[in-house]
């Protein structure tokens, strides 16, 4: 019942190069998103979109992390701003350096790896030496108008399309094509697009092709889950407590509805995220454009993911950094030559990519990689996805019980000083996420004693929910203490053996299974399930007194 490898199921050919593309914060709405993506949408229509991709932690630099080394990140230790993948493995071999092992100029643009994690953007090892790595300047320029548009998050802007980083890191990776070409090499070429990241400030037509901000639609749960531990909620918008539109600057919201901005203040961020966006697909667009010019399409895999979700208002959250739906789930698209356009329901992990694009690419199956090879569900070869997918996101507070002084998300905490953990189990009718005390020797989650909270939620079986405001509003974990236990089984077996140990790859299904598995690994978590009661029952108090 496993995927089939892409090169068992074609006869003996020469390799393919490949184009991936990294889009940051970019939701996973694709063909039918508010935002305008006509060149994604025209990949799409030729290529695998998978519906149900998930990340391995919804923050920039411990999901790059993890899905260009092929690692989790309970192997690579990287789970916030301080520590990246070459500190724990040093002799790993990257998703590039795969590529660039056999025999690929592996050249790469833009944000690809966060930033100094690892440093020099893991140069010479990931990256071919035939030319530099272009990480163009304004690719986070704050806005400089002099208006009341100063300082806000979203800033259509007079500057030319080549004053940004993403249009000269684009024109880059174009370069980067030509010189393959004209050396005649296989080429492995990553883009980075910055956008839609914070602050949305792109050229200013990509805010008018949008109606008028009165019509822009805004969350309507626009307060966190009923029955929500606190601990699972974000009190920041990428570490920052304000919320800045158009002259106005109003507080990051709580979870109560209550505390929520003004719908003016959400429209402009909305139509702001959604320009951004399109600035993005436009570079997407060069790009194919590009391949398609150069007549090397047909030679060529082309990947699009995004790091991880972005929330605009669902929930009352503004931004990433938990591990709700929106968060988590990601946009994965992956196009072969000659490829049908084709819609994958199954759940995947991105952590699957780098042994996914090995495959197609006609590459051998790289070793020592946490990832499963789906390039028998890019090809239409049967399966079902995973019957899980696994993500995590610590949390820092002073007190475990006022989770809203953590305005940081841990992003410059010692990992041994992290507070909890939030471990995130996704099946295909269900999210479990609990919420463990962190044990800091040890680096792991505390499966011994009472999680500081748990949460459940309900989602249709078989199908991608992309209304992001349609579900997880309840926790329905008191409701269902036996499908609690079973994905806490599942919890337990992936993550209570500790950092540093290998994970083993769960390939793609060959057919549905009824249920859920891992009931015997749930009666060992009945002991510490046993108290869950009675401290989120005391935490949901605390919680109340305090608003």
């Amino acid at each position: 019942g496993q995927g089939v490898p892409f090169h068992a199921m074609l006869p003996q050919r020469s390799p393919l190069n490949v184009l991936l593309m990294l889009v940051d914060d970019l939701r996973p709405e694709i063909l039918g998103s508010p935002a305008l993506t006509p060149h994604i949408d025209r990949l799409a229509k030729s290529s695998t979109v998978f519906d149900r991709a998930y990340c391995q932690q919804a923050i920039c630099g411990p999901s790059r992390n993890s899905f260009l080394s092929g690692r989790r990140p309970q192997r690579t230790q990287s789970w916030n701003f301080l520590n990246h993948f070459r500190e724990v493995g040093p002799n790993w071999v990257s998703l590039p350096q795969w590529f660039k092992q056999h025999n690929y100029t592996a050249l790469a643009t833009g944000k690809t790896y966060h930033p100094n994690l690892p440093p020099r953007w893991d140069q010479p090892l990931s990256w071919s030496a035939d030319r530099p790595y272009v990480f163009a300047e304004n690719g986070y320029p704050p806005c400089d108008r002099k208006d009341s548009l100063q300082n806000s998050m979203v800033c259509p802007s007079a500057h030319p399309d080549s004053w940004y980083a993403d249009h000269s890191d684009a024109s880059a990776t174009i370069a980067d094509l030509e010189y393959a070409l004209r050396a005649k090499k296989r080429f492995f070429l990553v883009y980075g697009a910055h956008r839609p990241h914070l602050p949305w400030n792109v050229p200013q037509r990509f805010w008018e092709i949008y109606p008028p901000t009165e019509s822009v639609s805004v969350a309507e749960h626009e307060a966190g889950p009923r029955g929500m531990p606190p601990i699972a909620f974000t009190y920041e918008v990428d570490g920052q407590p304000t919320l800045r539109s158009f002259g106005a600057a109003v507080p990051v919201p709580y979870p109560d509805a209550s505390t929520a901005p003004p719908a003016n203040v959400s429209r402009s961020l909305r139509k702001g995220y959604y320009a951004a966006v399109s600035w993005t697909d436009h570079q997407v667009g060069r790009l194919l454009d590009a391949l398609d010019e150069h007549a090397v399409a047909g030679e060529t895999v082309v990947a699009l993911a995004g790091d991880h979700g972005w929330a605009l208002g669902e929930h009352n959250i503004w931004g990433k950094h938990s591990n709700f739906e929106v968060a988590a789930r990601v946009p994965l698209i992956l196009r072969t030559p000659g490829g049908a356009g084709r819609r994958q329901p199954g759940l995947v992990e991105l952590v699957d990519l780098y042994p996914t694009l090995a495959a197609l690419a006609g590459l051998p199956p790289p070793p020592d990689v946490d990832g499963a090879d789906l390039s028998g569900l890019v090809l239409g070869g049967g399966g079902a996805g995973k019957e899980a997918a696994f993500s995590e996101y610590p949390r820092c507070p002073r007190r475990l019980e006022a989770p809203w002084d953590d305005l940081t998300s841990c992003t410059r905490t010692r990992k041994e000083d992290f507070r909890a953990m939030g471990y995130s189990v996704r099946t295909d009718g269900w999210r479990l996420t609990a919420w463990l005390r962190w044990d800091g020797a040890r680096l792991v989650g505390d499966f011994s004693q009472p999680p500081v909270g748990v949460e459940l939620y309900a989602h249709p079986a078989g199908e991608a929910d992309s209304d992001f405001d349609a579900t997880e509003n309840v926790n329905v974990a008191d409701l269902h203490p036996a499908v609690v236990r079973r994905l806490m089984g599942l919890a337990e077996a992936h993550w209570g053996k500790g950092p540093g140990e290998p994970v083993e790859g769960q390939e793609p299904r060959g057919r549905e299974q009824g249920g859920v598995a891992g009931v015997e690994q749930g009666k060992a978590a009945d002991a510490s399930m046993a108290r869950v009661e009675s401290d989120a029952e005391l935490l949901r108090m605390q919680f109340e007194e305090w608003w």
